[in-house]
């Protein structure tokens, strides 16, 4: 089987590795790994959810989706209140 992987090319030539690739390249750690795995079994939702749903503090949570916002692998979308996260 071949192993491939997928980029994204910014506007500003910048790469950004996909999922996989920040996960295995140990970018993530395992509390951080949970948060995305909330993420992509819940797509849609917000800080609290995340928090309540794992159990973890909501500011533990917060720098994991700003860390994952930065390295562009997840992204807010709708308004500040009803909007939530998905993964790009």
């Amino acid at each position: 089987m071949e192993n491939r992987t997928t980029v994204v090319f910014e506007g500003n030539g910048n790469i950004v590795s996909n999922i996989q690739n920040v996960t295995e390249n140990g970018q993530l750690n395992e509390s951080q790994k949970e948060t995305l795995e909330y993420i992509r079994t819940h797509e849609g939702c917000n800080t609290t959810m995340i928090s309540n749903g794992l159990g973890k503090p909501f500011r533990t949570i917060d720098k994991h989706i700003q860390f994952m916002i930065a390295t562009k692998i997840i992204e807010r979308r709708g308004s500040k209140k009803t909007g939530g996260y998905y993964i790009v």
